[in-house]
């Protein structure tokens, strides 16, 4: 997944991304001013762990530069439930605990297909409550090449374009981006649907 995926040179399959979805958010500015520790992420079964501790770091880092909490650290050490999360967070003397999780990965090819599902669980130390869960969406669309008639007839009789596997790496520009959605969301400079139960 850190590596990424290839992609053309010349012009870059579309990625969509779909707005952050905002499950549990708090009312009023009470966590403006909130320390926050954000953790590994969890990763689907069969991945390996280390993503989960580079995709926390890369979210730590976006928080970091977009100043989302007024002190940001992150610990490398993985948790397995919310209660241990939580424990971590106390022991870090923080505020808020962020546990991350990434739902569903698919790195595409060089033709593009790539995909990322990912939730965050914002959680208050001292109550225990979650305080915000967001969820985020992004897709790579798949470039299909063009296979009409006249493009084949055209292909036959000249040199075949070889597609270049150079570009940018998908997967980490498409979580850094879902990142800065989220705290964009959380600061309050960024205003999406809230989904409604």
């Amino acid at each position: 997944m850190a590596s990424g995926c290839a992609i053309k040179e010349a012009d870059h399959v579309a990625v969509r991304t779909g707005s952050p979805v905002v499950h549990i958010y708090p009312l009023g500015g009470q966590y403006e001013q909130a320390s926050a520790l954000v953790l590994p992420f969890q990763v689907p079964e069969g991945t390996n762990p280390s993503y989960g501790q580079q995709v926390g770091a890369l979210f730590h880092e976006v928080f970091l530069s977009k100043q989302t909490f007024t002190e940001v650290r992150f610990d490398e050490r993985f948790y397995g439930n919310i209660d241990e999360a939580m424990e971590m967070g106390r022991q870090a003397g923080v505020d808020l605990v962020v546990a991350g999780r990434i739902n569903y990965v698919m790195s595409g090819g060089q033709l593009g297909g790539a995909r990322v599902d990912v939730s965050l669980r914002l959680l208050n130390v001292k109550s225990g409550n979650t305080v915000w869960f967001i969820s985020q969406v992004m897709d790579q669309l798949l470039d299909h090449p063009d296979v009409s008639l006249p493009n084949r007839l055209f292909s036959a009789f000249s040199l075949q374009k070889v597609r270049s596997s150079t570009g940018a790496a998908t997967l980490p520009n498409m979580l850094a981006h879902i990142a800065v959605d989220m705290s964009d969301v959380m600061a309050g400079s960024r205003l999406v649907s809230r989904k409604m139960r």
